[in-house]
């Protein structure tokens, strides 16, 4: 009897915030209903979802962990798969992910905690803190002075959405140096190019600024700060900012994998950009501190901070951005959370803002599609309130009827929406095939109206006149509505000949996509088939296609319409590498580089290509 006590008290020491009061069984049974039902974004009636293996089979995902919270307390944590593809060693609920920006959420705790202290205030002129590093004044500061407030809501108008981390073999940056985009950072200048307060922009430099404040207000290195203020009081044992990851660490860290399977270079990055990005951590601890946060803002502890300040936290700034958080609202029902991304790694923590319950779900790859999947499947087990969209019933319509559906639907100038009816397996189903993309079912659920599980997009198909008795009563369907949750657009059945840029240049009528691309240039500058980003998208596509003097087209068109962009540059430089063209590759990374001295990619490129 004796044994079994202690037994029982070493359990509960060593899982503090695991649940006890629901049967065991009960929670088995729960478990495996989560596993087994993993949900897509569109719910559709009798279908029970997918499983967790067959989702990361899917996503190309090595291994996940998960932590479940109900009633403030962590009821379940398991893990999937494997930390790395060549040990085979198996994920535990022990094994470090890297948190990516959720990182930003305990950041932002930090600061509160400061505020409180008094060491910082919210609305007090950031450079007033800092030391060893000015925020440089400009047009944009003139009237307003970036804040702390704006810092922890991305309203500062600071530039530098993310970070792509360092490679365990590059040289690493200081702060300093990261902050001013000086070498050997790989990133661009943090500065102000927007009025602060005035607007939302993702800026993962901004938290960055925050970092070095800590650092110069307390003296210390940032990882020190970070546990004293959060991790040890929250008993997170198995979570850290220290960057590189010490080597006593490192054994219980997974390794990064890209969305096609490869491993991260080195099989991990490194992050000096620790508030941004930089955080080690579990599912596990992820759900120790969000039950804090929740147990703050419901007035149940205070370890950390108070109740005034977690409210602070988790009420919007704009829109529905607080500080260091992003909250979701279904209904009436709240919820907070921040999603995580570094190279090789995603993760989600999501929770409700006044129930006590939500989940932390971290996998190993650069493909989070899973994520949320995870996350609907938990919040459909719990009833979560109103979570999850009703669900659609999917009606039969027969192979005659999804043929006159089928046709090409012009989406946008560059994007065709090509519908085919497909006749394998036992019933006849509608597949749209878009420009440059992976094909998705529509669903009917009415004789006109059709769904797809991945968006929350409907198709209505639309009649040019009504019928008239001859023919069949489906006949004429002319464009598709496509309705959205903020609007919607019209895309117009065209001809098979009728061809966008994109086809053309698949076709092999190089030339004449180009003309084409040129026109939406000129007709549309803004519009969003000729964003830099997209034709990039698009090259690279071709580039893997082994369709090279496509891939060199497009990128030259890229040049052309965004000449001050130095990736533009690089990725044409890759391109004529790849297609064994040494002075255009030469050429154009010396460009690239002009433009942003801090691509190392470019310098290591060239120095291959002018070694040989």
């Amino acid at each position: 009897m004796k044994y079994r006590l202690c037994k029982l008290l070493l359990v509960i020491y060593l899982l503090p915030n695991v649940s006890f009061g629901q049967n065991q069984s009960s929670v088995d049974a729960q478990i495996k209903h989560v596993e087994a039902g993993l949900l897509p974004l569109v719910l559709i009636k009798g279908e029970s979802g997918w499983t967790i293996e067959e989702r990361l089979k899917f996503y190309r995902i090595p291994g996940l962990s998960v932590a479940v919270i109900k009633n403030f307390k962590i009821l379940w944590a398991r893990a999937y798969g494997v930390k790395d593809m060549e040990t085979k060693e198996p994920v535990t609920t022990e094994t470090l992910f890297q948190a990516g920006s959720i990182s930003k959420s305990v950041n932002a705790t930090i600061a509160m905690k400061e505020v409180e202290q008094g060491k910082l205030s919210l609305d007090q002129d950031i450079n007033e803190k800092l030391i060893s590093w000015k925020l440089p004044d400009n047009e944009f500061t003139a009237k307003k002075k970036v804040t702390l407030r704006n810092l922890l809501s991305h309203t500062a108008g600071t530039t530098v959405h993310g970070f792509p981390g360092y490679a365990i073999t590059e040289k690493l940056p200081t702060l300093q140096q990261v902050l001013d985009g000086a070498a050997p950072a790989n990133t661009a200048p943090v500065r102000v190019d927007l009025e602060p307060g005035t607007q939302f922009r993702y800026s993962g430099g901004g938290t960055t600024i925050t970092q070095l404040a800590l650092m110069d207000i307390e003296k210390k290195p940032y990882p020190e700060i970070a546990r004293d203020t959060v991790l040890k009081p929250l008993n997170m044992t198995n979570s850290t900012y220290s960057q590189p990851l010490p080597a006593d660490w490192r054994p219980k860290a997974a390794t990064g994998y890209r969305s096609n399977g490869r491993e991260v270079e080195g099989k991990i990055h490194i992050y000096p950009e620790m508030a941004a990005a930089g955080l080690w951590t579990t599912p596990t601890d992820l759900a120790k501190f969000a039950i804090e946060i929740e147990l703050s803002l419901a007035g149940r502890s205070n370890k950390i901070l108070t109740k005034q300040s977690v409210e602070t936290m988790t009420t919007g700034v704009l829109n529905d951005v607080g500080l260091g958080f992003f909250i979701e609202k279904h209904g009436n029902a709240v919820y907070f959370g921040h999603g995580g991304s570094d190279e090789g790694f995603t993760s989600e923590l999501l929770v409700s803002r006044d129930k006590g319950y939500g989940v932390a779900v971290m996998v190993n790859s650069d493909n989070g599609g899973i994520l949320r999947e995870v996350i609907r499947g938990v919040a459909r087990e719990y009833g979560w309130d109103e979570f999850l969209p009703a669900p659609y019933e999917v009606i039969s319509l027969d192979a005659a009827k999804l043929d006159t559906f089928t046709g090409r639907y012009q989406i946008n100038p560059d994007r065709v929406l090509t519908l085919k009816t497909d006749t394998s397996g036992n019933k006849t189903r509608l597949v749209a095939y878009p420009t440059a993309d992976q094909e998705f079912e529509l669903l009917p659920v009415s004789e006109t109206l059709f769904v797809r599980r991945n968006s929350s997009v409907k198709y209505e198909f639309v009649r040019s006149a009504p019928n008239n008795g001859a023919g069949n009563a489906t006949a004429g369907f002319t464009s598709i509505r496509l309705i959205l949750p903020g609007g919607g657009s019209e895309a117009r059945r065209i001809s098979a000949d009728t061809l966008v840029p994109f086809e053309m240049l698949m076709a092999g009528k190089v030339s004449d996509a180009v003309e084409g691309y040129r026109k939406i240039k000129q007709q549309t500058p803004q519009n969003v088939s000729i964003q830099e980003n997209r034709i990039n998208g698009l090259g690279y596509n071709l580039l893997q296609q082994n369709k090279l003097s496509e891939a060199i087209a497009l990128f030259k068109l890229n040049v052309e319409f965004y000449p001050k962009s130095w990736n533009v540059y690089d990725s044409l430089a890759e391109a004529y590498m790849t297609n064994g063209e040494k002075a255009l590759a030469i050429e154009n990374y010396k460009k690239s580089l002009e433009l942003n001295p801090q691509n190392s990619t470019a310098r290591e490129n060239l120095k291959k290509l002018e070694g040989n």
